[in-house]
């Protein structure tokens, strides 16, 4: 009798097995379709607008610290600001090499600053400013070159080394030939006149002036000195 009974069990066990794989798929749709009435109902007795989520709010503010002007705050962090002469700008004040550049003979040349003086002292006086200045900036330019197309790396050319794009706002006639060439160091020099007389010196502002020529500290500490040798 327990042996019939345990037959009949395993019979039975075996049809709902295959009931079950037979039904599986629609056994799944069933636990799914129940799942999303159970979240359907959720929603229905929830109104979305109760459900509040707390925003953490991030300090994103940044100031200046008054302790210490080189430095930007911000919540938990600070920023340090350093500043100083560029790459470039250290590598020419920290130069032993003596200027040297083409003449209007073709070979290099390192002429005395006064070599060109009386040019100077036309051209200053035509636009109300130093001599001196112009003899310095000759100088520390291109070691007062003569008529030169000598370009620098950055793509300054002639005698007073101007970008050609200042050059086509301050370039002057200074031989009176008809044309104001860059390379020609009389048109160069009166044209350096006129950018520094713009630039501040005609008023006296020689730092600005010189500032404005070419934006380096040790440049204008440089011309300042050289011209001040020379009596302005």
């Amino acid at each position: 009798m327990l042996f019939i009974l345990y037959e009949e069990t395993q019979t039975l066990v075996q049809h709902f097995k295959k009931l079950a794989k037979i039904h599986s798929k629609k056994i799944s749709a069933l636990m799914m379709l129940s799942k999303m009435l159970s979240i359907a109902v959720l929603f229905a007795l929830v109104p979305l607008d109760s459900v509040k989520v707390k925003a953490q709010k991030e300090d994103i503010a940044v100031r200046f610290d008054q302790s210490k002007p080189q430095a930007l705050t911000g919540k938990n962090r600070q920023i340090e600001i350093t500043s100083g002469d560029s790459e470039i700008d250290l590598a020419q004040k920290t130069s032993t090499r003596q200027i040297a550049y083409a003449g209007g003979g073709g070979q290099s040349v390192e002429r005395d600053p006064s070599y060109f003086r009386g040019l100077y002292m036309r051209a200053g006086a035509a636009y109300g400013i130093p001599w001196q200045l112009l003899e310095a900036v000759h100088y520390v330019e291109t070691g007062s070159s003569d008529s030169t197309s000598e370009s620098s790396y950055a793509g300054a050319m002639g005698p007073m080394q101007f970008m050609p794009g200042t050059w086509r706002t301050y370039a002057v006639d200074g031989n009176g030939d008809g044309s104001a060439d860059i390379t020609n160091v009389e048109d160069a020099v009166y044209g350096a006149a006129n950018l520094l007389a713009t630039g501040g010196a005609a008023e006296g502002n020689i730092d600005a002036a010189l500032f404005n020529y070419n934006h380096a500290q040790w440049y204008v500490d440089k011309v300042k000195g050289i011209a001040q040798d020379a009596g302005m």
